[in-house]
């Protein structure tokens, strides 16, 4: 018989597994003794258990449930807990060191007179004092759990006493163009890659660098678009982007959208479409579960009318688009792949569905992938997300609607 994994451990795995196997009877009630360093959980139940002599060393615990559990002995060092149940526990010789009570409800608990506070920040903590358990907090907003102080200042540059409030929630939910919106707010002057799509609707360059490329003439006349302006086409430009369409050249994709942007007609090249399909390919086969597709090669083809080898490449733009979408509104409310990051993914069913379409379910690989992601520079970063939102975009358009479904005949 294999050696049972302890409550530790168990717990290290996140509140879901450990709940439903208290839910099965999988796990013994008595932990004496244990011991648990940098416990970052949330929501899980430990109601009932006998925990006496357990320590408890800069943990991060929110809503978890120690109700008529036997905490005696127990010693807490560091830390939050925040919205924890303790009501009819058995405090006797527990010790709370050096950390922070919000919200912890000890009503009807046993023992308090032994109990010890040392230095403790308490926020609205009730029942020490025998009186009535106030009512039940309001829900987080969807997804949240909890976080460290040292995550959330590692993460969103904040001290260790910033208050709740400056901790934003998860919104896996978001749209991408959303996601992006937020990421670049704080920029003042938004990168010219932005103007590359224009579908997600982003915050404008207030100034373009200078320059004289065909690529330079594409975003300055997208920007004008997008100002409400009409672009006006450079006939010496629309030259070029034309020869460069006729010879399929390494600048069809940005020539096809400048030519489409200021109003010219693009004509059909076989050279074209085929070095487009092959940028295609070359970009969606690269072996990084994130990487990004130019949408300018996908919004050539469509206005090609040219969608055979794009749309067999659509499934494989969805995996990508739904791991930076998620990773993205995982790092923009503070988790990381070194924390108990997947308790919020299973904490929201559009993360849930997220998760499944970058990975089809296969969590190590979408930790790896996390990994590498959250390595990038910020820009790196949500240019790949705005890239593969408007590059799926191209693709889901050139697949249309889904054909509607034909009426069933009347039985004779």
């Amino acid at each position: 018989m294999g050696k049972q994994v302890s409550i530790e451990e168990l717990l290290k795995a996140g509140s879901k597994q450990w709940n439903q196997l208290r839910k099965d009877n999988k796990v013994p009630l008595d932990h004496t003794g244990a011991t648990f360093p940098q416990l970052f959980s949330a929501n899980a139940d430990l109601s009932g258990l006998t925990l006496i002599g357990t320590e408890w060393e800069k943990c991060d615990l929110s809503k978890v449930s120690f109700k008529e559990a036997d905490l005696s002995g127990a010693y807490f060092h560091g830390g939050r807990l925040q919205d924890c149940d303790f009501r009819g526990a058995n405090m006797e010789g527990a010790t709370f060191e050096k950390l922070k009570l919000l919200r912890c409800d000890f009503t009807n608990a046993t023992g308090l007179e032994q109990l010890e506070f040392d230095d403790c920040d308490m926020d609205r903590v009730t029942g020490l004092d025998g009186e009535d358990a106030p009512p039940p907090p309001p829900p987080p907003a969807v997804g949240v759990t909890s976080f460290t102080r040292e995550q959330r200042a590692a993460v969103m540059g904040l001290g260790t006493s910033a208050p709740e409030s400056d901790l934003p929630p998860f919104r896996p939910g978001d749209a991408p163009g959303t996601l992006l919106f937020r990421g670049l707010k704080h920029i003042a002057n938004p990168p010219p890659w932005v103007l590359d799509v224009p579908g997600l609707r982003p915050p404008l360059p207030v100034r373009m660098p200078p320059g004289a490329s065909l690529e330079h003439q594409y975003r300055e006349a997208v920007k004008t678009r997008l100002e409400g302006r009409r672009p006006v086409p450079d006939m010496q430009m629309v030259a070029k982007a034309k020869d460069v369409v006729a010879t399929g050249g390494g600048d069809a994709a940005v020539a096809v959208m400048y030519l489409r942007e200021v109003g010219e007609e693009v004509i059909t090249s076989e050279a074209a479409i085929d070095g487009l399909n092959a940028d295609l390919r070359e970009a969606v086969e690269v072996e990084d579960a994130t990487a990004d597709v130019d949408p300018r090669i996908t919004g050539a083809l469509h206005e090609l009318k040219a969608s055979t080898e794009a749309l067999d490449m659509l499934g494989e733009l969805r995996m990508k688009l739904a791991a930076v979408q998620l990773f993205s509104a995982l790092m923009e409310a503070g988790f990381m792949p070194d924390n108990n990051w997947e308790e919020a993914v299973d904490s929201a069913e559009p993360s849930q569905d997220l998760a499944h379409i970058a990975s089809n379910g296969n969590r190590p690989v979408l930790n790896e992938a996390f990994k590498a992601f959250a390595e990038l520079p910020d820009e790196i970063r949500m240019r790949r997300l705005a890239y593969l939102a408007e590059a799926t975009a191209h693709v889901e358009a050139m697949a249309g609607p889904a054909p509607a479904v034909a009426p069933a005949a009347p039985a004779p």
